[in-house]
């Protein structure tokens, strides 16, 4: 176990205009046409338009749990600050399964939290879960936060394993919170999951969602998180007035969390084709249940992206996970996967760079 500050910024994606950037985890089939529809019959010029009541009502049918249960935020950015906001303090730990995204710790560090990472180790980078049962049967307020599908790892925990975690939690008492916190923003591209009520039967979970990655629209901020009624009402009283705008409560009106059979095969077979073609131009890719993948390349990381930066092209490098010698890539449609094979046959059969240039 390791502890990280977690304060600092962290420096997320986005390749600039006109680049292939697969260094984003967008949905690879793009924005759905029904949600395509909705936004395009949006109104704007009404308060009306900002109640996300009959939103919250649609999400809740769709995830099988009551609407008391559901509140729609700006993205999971705002889910998981509402989260710290309402929960973290001095005293309380904030366990977090690494490596993996970098706003858990640095919104932790933020409220005074005692911030302690389990890592996942390569090159397999199975989930740690006895570690972490370990932790949370420890005695204390604790929020563990976990990433399911992990970002940028792409490893799910078995659903036998989730309920190991939830039982570890067991028992809570008085405002000590004992919770567990499913990042589940990847979640419709990975097979096998527990449904949300079943997730939220013990009372000890929180599940953030976001839609920006399924609906393929980072311009949209939308999200929503599941939790007790209880927990929800925390929530609501430390978020700020009209935090979602009309566009994001019409997009989610129309979205569903469960990807198309159909479409989940598509990105699977993408998917393979990205990690054989990896394979074949010597790159390591890691196992996924997701639509990226984490990609050993070595000490020469940070070139290949830079590299590949000068023909247009955006990889994330992973050092900001701690990950220095791994880049992530996203599944695409194919096209532009060959653009991206094509690069890299460039890059790779080239001289390597000197240090600095």
């Amino acid at each position: 176990m390791g502890r990280r500050p977690g304060a600092g910024a962290v420096p997320h994606g986005g390749a600039p205009a006109g680049w292939l950037d697969v260094g984003v985890n967008l949905n690879p089939l793009g924005l759905p046409e029904p949600v395509r529809r909705a936004l395009t019959a949006v109104r704007f010029d009404r308060y009306a338009d900002l109640d996300p009541s009959a939103t919250e009502r649609y999400l809740a049918a769709d995830a099988g749990v009551s609407s008391s249960r559901v509140l729609l935020t700006a993205g999971a950015s705002e889910a998981l600050r509402l989260i710290a906001t309402a929960l973290l303090r001095p005293g309380v730990r904030a366990l977090i399964a690494g490596p993996t995204y970098g706003e858990y710790g640095r919104l932790a560090a933020r409220q005074g939290a005692d911030v302690e990472e389990l890592r996942a180790m390569a090159p397999a980078f199975d989930p740690p879960i006895d570690a972490l049962e370990r932790e949370l049967r420890r005695p204390g307020p604790v929020i563990a936060f976990i990433c399911d599908p992990n970002n940028p790892t792409g490893r799910t925990i078995a659903r036998a394993d989730v309920h190991r975690l939830v039982s570890a939690l067991e028992p809570s008492t008085g405002r000590s919170p004992r919770l567990l916190v499913i990042d589940q923003s990847f979640g419709p591209f990975a097979t096998g999951r527990l449904p949300a009520a079943e997730l939220l039967a013990s009372g000890r979970v929180v599940l953030v969602r976001s839609l920006t990655k399924l609906l393929s629209s980072p311009g949209i901020r939308v999200g929503y998180l599941l939790s007790s009624p209880r927990l929800v009402a925390q929530f609501l009283a430390v978020r700020d007035p009209w935090p979602v705008g009309a566009h994001a409560i019409a997009a989610a009106s129309a979205a569903t969390w469960t990807l198309d059979p159909a479409a989940k095969r598509q990105v699977l077979a993408w998917r393979r084709v990205l990690a054989d073609g990896l394979r074949a131009r010597g790159l390591r890719p890691c196992p996924s249940d997701a639509n990226y993948l984490l990609v050993e390349v070595g000490p020469g990381a940070e070139g290949l992206v830079a590299r590949a930066a000068r023909r247009r092209i955006g990889i994330r490098w992973c050092a900001s996970f701690g990950l220095p010698e791994h880049v992530r890539v996203a599944v695409r449609p194919p096209a532009e996967q060959a653009r991206l094979f094509d690069a890299l046959d460039a890059i790779l059969a080239a001289p390597v760079e000197a240090s600095g240039s």
